[in-house]
């Protein structure tokens, strides 16, 4: 019976010092969706007894900036209560030139410390058979190399007379720990790790190198599960793997799935696995078929559903910038205008949705649009719309932009003997897709803050009947009627209007109340 798991990020949490607030995408239901799924398939007693012991291995795929490293964070740390855990970010220790060295260093420390034990503890012991991987090496390296290299002397190590040996540090057959020339405890976590990474690159010790680093890993795994009564399986997550160097990240997935296939071991490996197949391709070769490559390394592939912006920019952006108070305090007027800097930022998150951004570079425009906030000097005006469409349109095609800025935007094809001109409110129609034209934004708004009387074409004024509220108009509208004709490309036969409440004004001339405010 796999054991049901609890996980609650509804709270903020501080981990290694870093802070992660609370889960506001809901990722929560989709850790403990695969806890249940990993823990079954690394272990399982209702398996036949050979059987009850498995090594799995999952691809978790989200791209760049999605929010991976805060779903493995949590999720590992939640973890450690339960079962052996390690996190491993691939990315901060990509200078080394070992992906193995890098994962057995962060098993060796992570699991000691979970067990509780540190590295003077003589109670964590493994068989004495790693003093044989010692053995093994040290003709080949040379004692005195060695020594420097390794930070102890062989000799001691395997004049060493004890069955038992614990992880930190060897012991003799009163339980006293053997010490070196200089007075430290031999550290053999170290000296077995960097014993091992020398068999392994000689031909003959490989695969009898590659089998006790199997068993004592599990070793390990064991101690933290008698010890701080756990279950199995142990965890292992690497994340960052698509940022590292492209051979280093090919040699971590080889090193994950040929030398730590243990039993008992499920491995979750956090990847933009577009990203990664360009990483393949760099070591292998553009024609190289990276996606079936990657499909060799991975039991099963899950990908996190891309975030709802909206609440993705609540975590990640410091919309307090867009609040009311704080752009009242600077006298800085904002079009559309809200109190509420939520209300503000899903306006944005319309733009940013419209235009498929990813949600790294979401994160960048917005910060974008509220460091050019924070930055204008008092009494300055500015329409976030407009900004975050530029910036996207920026981000999409630097060459379209230009044309647009410089007010140079037009198209024109021959159709038959005729020419038709396609204006940027068209041309941006046709790029957009139908739903997100019809997303509306929302507007804290009095009308008649600016004007008393409507003056419309060919007749007379009428009162101003708006009154102050909430509008909302959709992007379709702000694109034809306001963004458009600011960049002069518009259809001059075009009529311009524009929904307020259940109403509509004409727009032409330039006393209408909208039209001047966003002037």
């Amino acid at each position: 019976m796999v054991k049901q798991v609890k996980l609650d990020w509804s709270q903020g949490k501080t981990i290694e010092k870093e802070y992660f607030p609370e889960d506001k995408l809901g990722r929560v239901k989709y850790a403990t969706f695969l806890t249940k799924l990993l823990a079954s398939q690394g272990f399982d007693e209702a398996r036949d007894t050979d059987d009850q012991k498995r090594n799995y291995v999952l691809n978790l795929n989200a791209e760049w900036g999605a929010g991976k490293t805060y779903f493995l964070k949590r999720w590992s740390e939640d973890l450690k209560a339960h079962y052996p855990v390690v996190y491993v970010d691939a990315w901060k220790k990509d200078y080394s030139d070992d992906p193995l060295m890098t994962v057995i260093s962060s098993i060796i420390e992570q699991l000691r410390k979970q067990a509780g034990k540190d590295k003077d503890s003589s109670q964590f012991k493994v068989p004495r058979k790693l003093i044989g991987l010692l053995k093994a090496a040290a003709p080949g390296i040379g004692r005195g190399l060695f020594k420097r290299y390794v930070g102890i002397d062989p000799v001691e190590v395997m004049n060493a007379d004890t069955d038992d040996i614990n992880i930190g540090n060897i012991v003799d057959e009163n339980g006293n720990e053997v010490e070196d020339k200089d007075g430290n405890p031999i550290d053999m976590s170290f000296a077995a790790s960097e014993a091992v990474k020398y068999l392994i690159n000689e031909h003959d010790a490989k695969s009898a190198a590659i089998d006790s680093l199997k068993t004592s890993v599990f070793e390990w795994v064991n101690a933290v599960v008698d010890i701080r009564k756990k279950e199995l399986p142990a965890f292992i997550f690497i994340d960052e793997l698509d940022r590292c160097r492209p051979s280093y990240a090919v040699e971590m997935l080889e090193t994950i799935k040929h030398i730590f296939d243990i039993d008992g071991v499920v491995f979750v490996v956090a990847t933009d696995t577009e990203q990664l197949q360009h990483a393949v391709k760099a070591v292998y070769g553009e024609g190289f078929n990276a996606k079936m490559y990657l499909s060799r390394f991975f039991n099963s592939r899950y990908s996190l559903k891309a975030p709802n912006l909206e609440s993705f920019l609540e975590v990640h952006s410091d919309a307090t910038k867009l609040s009311g108070d704080y752009l009242r305090d600077h006298d800085i007027k904002v079009l559309p205008f809200n109190d509420d800097e939520k209300t503000t930022l899903k306006n944005i998150s319309v733009i940013l949705d419209a235009f498929k951004v990813s949600a790294r570079t979401a994160i960048q425009i917005t910060d974008r649009v509220i460091a050019t906030i924070v930055n204008m000097p008092k009494g300055s005006k500015i329409d976030i719309l407009m900004l975050t469409t530029l910036l996207c349109i920026k981000d999409k095609d630097s060459c379209l932009f230009d044309e647009i800025v410089s007010g140079k935007f037009e198209r024109v094809e021959q159709n038959g003997e005729k020419k038709k001109t396609t204006y940027l409110s068209e041309f941006l129609e046709n790029h957009l897709s139908e739903r997100s034209y019809k997303c509306h934004f929302e507007m804290s708004f009095d009308p008649q803050e600016h004007e008393d009387n409507f003056g419309r074409y060919n007749y007379s004024s009428s009162p101003n009947s708006y009154v102050a509220g909430v509008y909302r108009f959709t992007l379709q509208e702000y694109i034809q009627e306001i963004f458009s004709p600011h960049f002069e490309s518009i259809n001059p036969t075009h009529s311009m209007y524009i929904a307020l409440g259940e109403r509509r004004g004409n727009l032409t001339q330039r006393s209408n109340t909208f039209a001047e405010t966003y002037k």
